[in-house]
């Protein structure tokens, strides 16, 4: 079965998935807690969430940030992933999207997010160049990513990859070394999980001006 259509099926059943509880909903949590710690209610910010799934995370910041002037937009390469994310969704831009193509994209954002769909990226130093592209100056990516840098991560990980298929999981220090040319790293923050899970990271990245 393809990614897509792996993707395509969890759609259906990705918002009661039992990982929502042991990494999904942290990540969340975790990146709405950065946020409320640094946005400018006299400010609008123009955020895209790439890999975005169902929506869930945007509409979340949607509805806990009321006063905020937001413009909310989500990539997925799931068309059926896109489907209920505009079903369930309103005011936000959703598009069918590969990551690959992401620098089609017209508009410039303020914050760009990526929560754990970047190990699915076949050429994840390209992606980055792009999403650097898509920054305002000043501008931020936040991502966030199940992360391998021991045996017991490798472990955790080969279950996981039973269910989602292939990917690469860089460690912590994979990724800082593919983003120091393009981000400046303010933080990197373990978020917590169960023992049977493998390592969460999240990192703060400020692009740096080209």
């Amino acid at each position: 079965m393809s990614r897509q259509k792996v993707w395509d099926f969890w759609s259906r059943y990705y918002e009661g998935l039992w990982v929502q509880k042991v990494s999904l909903g942290p990540t969340r949590r975790e990146i709405k807690s950065y946020l409320c710690r640094t946005l400018e209610r006299e400010r609008q910010y123009r955020i895209l969430d790439v890999g975005c799934g169902t929506g869930q995370l945007l509409r979340e910041i949607q509805e806990d940030f009321q006063g905020y002037s937001f413009i909310l937009s989500g990539v997925d390469f799931s068309g059926d992933m896109i489907q209920r994310a505009k079903e369930m969704s309103h005011g936000i831009v959703f598009q069918k999207m590969d990551a690959a193509e992401i620098q089609s994209l017209k508009q410039q954002y303020d914050i760009i997010i990526c929560t754990h769909s970047f190990p699915y990226y076949e050429d994840q130093a390209q992606v980055l160049k792009n999403l650097r592209m898509l920054l305002k100056p000043g501008g931020y990516l936040l991502l966030a990513q199940a992360s391998q840098n021991n045996l017991y991560d490798a472990l955790a990980i080969f279950f996981v990859k039973l269910t989602t298929g292939k990917a690469n999981y860089p460690s912590v220090k994979t990724v800082l070394a593919m983003t120091k040319k393009l981000f400046q790293c303010e933080d990197v923050i373990r978020i917590k999980k169960k023992f049977f899970m493998p390592s969460i990271y999240f990192f703060i990245l400020k692009g740096i001006d080209q």
